[in-house]
């Protein structure tokens, strides 16, 4: 076997690999001689069929099967001897594999394109400095806070005229489609964003048609994707003209501020007065507001290391190896549309992986199974059982541990926070109180339509 790398250029290269009877003869021979053994057709004795017979009838795939074995080993020791820091996955030249002949070649050739990371020191100092917004819990966010909260566990009603507070319950109907999309779902006009549509849906009535686009009605992939019954990945082929009948319209008249509503938010007894409530409340909003001001600093952290590094990446490669390994999900037009979320992800990934071996971060399976340990003791205290046994803690932990995916997921949360963790002892960070409305709008660059429920867009 003949390997070699040809540079394109600092992103991009080639590997040609030139394979010869000596790589794969006596594999191929074995097999066949394997095969006749194990042979049983009509008209010879077991393990009597002609060779010939043999090779007629399996010597061509078992070729091509060995061939490729052959190339997948050597093209990934070699980037492994070679140290290559490589994205995505070799992709074969496709004029090579339509010119191949296993009747009549003997040698072959082969090359594969490869697409290389990009070369970059990244360091962590004090000379980067950021703000953590942290937003003040004042009267007027706790009281609307409050409210949101009495509305969820108020009573529904219907009623005859929609308003802006109203929900509409009917069928949302995907137009200029035959086999359209039909489904039955809801619609809270309060959290509809767009005036202009917020404005068509009030003053409905039971029976009215309206056109919609779902994206407008809805808060986010997850939300419209259950609002039309559907996964998130087959949204990409989901239209926006959709009619939306009205069957019913609901309105909700918020619970009253008693010990039945302490009960239900926080458990029977543990909140016992509007003054503890309140307090309950604001400790709850703080801690669910502190997330959120966490999220932006990494996002503000991640935005200033991507622009400052401005890492390119092998972009023709990347698109075409997307298109070959998702040829069933993504069209060359879905690619490209979402190809720069992709990119940059990617380029984060690229940045978060070396500042990880160059602080020398690691997580260890001790720690992923205390991590996993303590979210299902927070779970389980969630239902009122605070004193868990540590054996049955440590089992139902074990269990979870046995998905790869959720293994996964954890490693990769952990890193998250340990380099989070780096780069606030070595970032200069300075905290600044904002109040929820600043907050929204540093975040989004929108002005604040409160819905603590729906979180931000960063």
């Amino acid at each position: 076997m003949q390997i070699s790398k040809e540079k394109v250029d600092e992103l991009n290269a080639v590997l040609k690999l030139k394979v010869e009877p000596t790589d794969y003869q006596e594999k191929v021979e074995n097999i066949l001689k394997d095969y006749r053994k194990k042979a049983n057709m009509p008209g010879f004795r077991p393990g009597m069929v002609p060779m010939g017979l043999i090779k007629k009838m399996y010597k061509k795939p078992i070729m091509a099967q060995e061939i490729n074995k052959i190339l997948v080993d050597s093209i990934y020791k070699y980037i492994e001897d070679e140290k290559l820091e490589i994205l995505g996955n070799p992709l074969p030249k496709e004029e090579d594999q339509n010119n191949i002949d296993f009747d009549t070649q003997t040698d072959f050739e082969f090359r594969y394109e490869l697409g290389l990371s990009p070369q970059f020191d990244v360091k962590v100092t004090e000379k980067e400095k950021f703000t953590k917004y942290t937003i003040t819990v004042d009267e007027e966010l706790l009281n609307k806070n409050i409210t949101e909260l009495a509305k969820r566990y108020g009573k529904v009603s219907e009623t005859e005229i929609s308003t802006e507070s109203d929900m509409l319950q009917g069928e949302f109907l995907e137009l200029d489609k035959e086999d359209g999309i039909k489904h039955t779902s809801t619609i809270a006009i309060e959290f509809v964003e767009d005036e202009k549509v917020k404005k068509s849906l009030v003053g409905l009535k039971v029976g009215d048609v309206v056109k919609v686009n779902p994206e407008k009605v809805s808060k986010g992939d997850a939300d419209m994707a259950a609002m039309l019954g559907v996964t998130k990945d087959d949204l990409k082929t989901i239209g926006k003209n959709f009619q939306f009948t009205v069957a019913k319209i609901m309105q909700v008249k918020p619970a009253e501020i008693n010990q039945d509503l302490f009960d239900k938010l926080f458990g029977q007894d543990q909140v016992k007065s509007v003054e503890e409530f309140r307090a309950k409340v604001a400790d709850e909003l703080k801690k669910a507001l502190e997330i959120d001001s966490e999220r932006k600093l990494k996002k503000d952290i991640i935005d200033t290391l991507q622009d400052k590094l401005k890492l390119s990446l092998p972009d023709d490669f990347l698109k075409r190896w997307l298109i070959a390994t998702n040829e069933d999900k993504f069209s060359a037009e879905q690619v490209e549309k979402e190809y720069d979320d992709y990119s940059s992800t990617v380029k984060w990934q690229l940045i978060e992986g070396k500042i990880i071996k160059e602080n020398d971060i690691k997580v260890t399976n001790e720690e992923v199974v205390e991590h996993t340990k303590g979210l299902l003791k927070k779970q389980f205290a969630m239902y009122g059982q605070e004193d868990i046994e540590e054996e049955l803690v440590t089992n139902y932990a074990n269990n979870v541990l046995k998905n790869k995916d959720e293994v996964r997921r954890i490693y990769d949360n952990l890193y998250d926070e340990k380099v989070m963790n780096l780069f606030k002892n070595k970032f200069t960070i300075k905290n600044k109180e904002v109040s929820f409305d600043e907050f929204v709008k540093l975040a989004t660059g929108k002005v604040s339509k409160f819905n603590l429920f729906n979180k931000f867009k960063f």
